[in-house]
């Protein structure tokens, strides 16, 4: 089965995740993501969403904890397709149906509107509890997202349960039904002028956006993570 499957509801594209366990990130799974964003490209707004009780527990710790070359080039292609979300001009809404942690969070803060489950679970960046460093592409990731004292909470690896999520402007709300309330807002985001909301969003994003891809550069080019250590 696909770990990301395309669906059309409307003028509104539904991209599903879904592995059967913990919807990681590997560079397979990465690259399955790009297909269904092509795939969503034809439509006015796009809806990515888990399933029930998991949205994604972030990068594949198999990968993560292979060699030094390939634990980079998933980080760094994994963040390739976070900037990709985070300035891509059709709106893009998360159904976050469950855990949403580390990568899971990153792709929260990349996107346009964020709707979470109302339920127990958790959400955040918890890389260095478990003892990972976050790279300098990511934490410009969150510094957009996050605003103090919450943008702190990625330094100590705490997480938040929904409500918490919601006060620190990771989720925007919560519903009981999650998908249909993020396939509501990006019907509403669909109405808008495709070409006015996709100019404005850029222009609000390219600051991050440059220092993030200065960032990936520069590890790629280096050919060592690119953290804040130089």
């Amino acid at each position: 089965m696909a770990f990301a499957q395309v669906s059309a509801a409307g003028e509104v594209a539904v991209v599903r995740l879904d592995d059967g366990k913990a919807n990681v990130f590997s560079r397979r799974t990465i690259a399955e993501m790009h297909a269904a964003l092509d795939e969503a490209s034809p439509a006015r707004a796009v809806v990515v969403a888990g399933r029930e009780g998991i949205l994604s527990a972030g990068l594949d710790l198999a990968e993560v904890r292979s060699d030094a070359q390939t634990q980079r080039a998933l980080r760094n292609e994994f963040m390739r397709l976070m900037l990709r979300v985070f300035t891509l001009e059709t709106p893009v809404v998360i159904a976050c149906t469950g855990h949403a942690l580390a990568g899971g969070a990153a792709l929260l803060a990349a996107a346009d509107r964020m709707i979470g489950a109302d339920g127990p679970y958790r959400i955040g960046f918890n890389e260095v509890a478990a003892g990972v460093a976050m790279s300098v592409a990511a934490v410009e990731l969150v510094r957009y997202r996050l605003a103090m004292p919450w943008f702190e909470s990625m330094v100590r690896g705490e997480v938040f349960d929904p409500p918490g999520a919601v006060t620190a402007g990771l989720l925007d709300e919560l519903a009981s039904d999650p998908v249909g309330a993020a396939l509501e807002a990006a019907e509403q985001l669909a109405e808008l002028d495709a070409r006015a909301f996709g100019v404005t969003k850029r222009a609000a994003r390219r600051p991050t956006a440059e220092l993030i891809a200065a960032a990936l550069d520069r590890s790629e080019s280096r050919g060592r993570p690119d953290r804040d250590d130089s």
